[in-house]
């Protein structure tokens, strides 16, 4: 059902929608204010590898056109003219003339023969076909693509904002520190380890700021804004999938749910019937023609032919091998396929019960406590009631902790997309909250 909804809808687009010679479509789901749905949408269709398997279905459009052609060539017409003279002595008894004018008008029709024209349809309706699978495959990869764009930008931003409110706690530390020394109270080692941890920070901070930079370029990239446009959307995005329970099931549920395996089978359709088509040349075409003449001295004649080409020469053999190398490549093609898709499954469900695993570890009260400490490590200090030293190690302990925690935290975000793409469910499987 959900394969023939699809066909259904791209072909609509393709018909009636869609712009046949690349003229601008509207984007009026290209601008604010952004939500999920418009930022995927603006991804894909604003994508050139989306534009240019819809630009294809036109192709394969012209091909059927062509398919359904009901002789395989024009008709020839075909004419001459010539004079003639009768020959050796003039004979007084005959009433013809000595010379008369010889013309001849024919026409020629090939036609099909051996159902060659049904198999042309057969093969172009089956592209067809394959194409707005390919099309559906191309649209369901870029979605996820967009998702996963956008909950790693969102979780860079988080993390280059917590690196930049540590990377002023670790200034925070740093100028205690040199009131200490200055007061004679701590060494003067304390300022310059706490000066080394300044730069720590400063270097966590600049590499997520780096980070933010490069995917909000890919995402403003994707979707065709200017660099220098404020993105003001900053959700705040809650991701829960719904997988089956029986884990043994999930790489045959793959192979069954991909539009990558389907779309190798309908290849491997399409090699069998060209393989059958070429078959059917060994079959010549017929042509049938007639003829209207005047002929001898002013003989009318009327008249038809039948002619055929002589399969001698050239049998089709070639032709024939090819085909069916075709045929063989789109089998292993598909196996190539299925084997990549097993790897996926396999990495993107090790990823998923890692990733969740290890985000348990991090459990709310423990990191509630975790920010509480880090914010009152400067006033421990300057009450004294711990050392520089000290307060350096915790810090970087409890910094390197809520670093790990995002870093985890946007891993397994990520992982649960992946594994909802790499076995082929729907989308609809994969919920995104959206709070603002």
């Amino acid at each position: 059902m959900y394969l023939r909804i699809t066909f259904l809808l791209f072909y609509l687009l393709c018909m009636g929608i869609y712009p046949i010679y690349g003229q601008e479509i509207s984007k009026s789901y290209c601008r604010s204010p952004w939500d999920i749905e418009k930022v995927t949408t603006c991804v894909i269709e604003n994508h050139p590898s989306f534009k240019m398997e819809s630009m294809k279905l036109y192709e394969i459009q012209g091909r059927k056109k062509i398919a359904n052609y009901f002789f395989p060539a024009n008709p020839n017409v075909s004419t001459y003219l010539s004079n003639r003279n009768a020959s050796g002595p003039p004979n007084v008894l005959s009433s013809s003339p000595a010379q008369a004018n010889n013309f001849q008008l024919m026409v020629t029709q090939e036609i099909f023969v051996g159902g060659k024209r049904e198999k042309s349809i057969q093969i172009a309706d089956e592209e067809f076909r394959t194409q707005v699978l390919r099309l559906e495959t191309v649209r369901r990869n870029l979605y996820f693509q967009s998702i996963a764009n956008i909950t790693r930008f969102l979780n860079s931003k988080r993390e280059a904002e917590v690196s930049f409110n540590l990377y002023k706690l670790s200034q925070n530390l740093t100028m205690l520190s040199k009131a200490r020394v200055k007061e004679g109270i701590a060494p003067g080692m304390d300022e310059s380890l706490a000066e080394a941890e300044e730069l720590r920070m400063a270097k966590i901070w600049k590499n997520a700021h780096r980070r933010l930079e490069q995917i909000k370029g890919e995402v403003y990239v994707q979707l065709s804004l200017p660099m220098d446009t404020n993105w003001d959307w900053n959700p705040k995005i809650e991701i829960i999938i719904q997988i089956p329970s029986n884990l043994d099931q999930l790489l045959l549920l793959a192979l069954e749910n991909r539009p990558e395996i389907n779309l190798t089978e309908r290849e491997i359709k399409i090699a069998l019937l060209r393989y059958e088509e070429v078959r059917l040349q060994k079959i010549p075409n017929l042509s049938f023609g007639a003829f209207v003449q005047n002929d001898g001295f002013n003989e009318r004649v009327v008249g038809g032919q039948v002619s055929l080409p002589l399969t001698i020469w050239r049998d089709f053999e070639g032709e024939s091998i090819v085909a069916k190398s075709k045929g063989d490549q789109a089998n292993e093609s598909k196996e190539l396929t299925s084997r990549a898709v097993k790897q996926e499954v396999i990495n993107a469900l090790s990823n998923f019960i890692t990733f969740k695993d290890e985000l348990s570890f991090y459990d709310p009260d423990k990191m509630d406590r975790s920010n509480s400490d880090l914010e009152n490590l400067s006033e421990a200090l300057r009450l004294g009631k711990i050392r520089v030293i000290d307060a350096i190690n915790n810090q970087r302990i409890l910094v390197q902790t809520k670093l790990n925690y995002i870093q985890t935290k946007n891993d397994f975000d990520l992982s649960q997309i992946e594994l909802i793409r790499a076995l082929g469910m729907s989308i609809d499987k994969l919920t995104i909250r959206e709070q603002k």
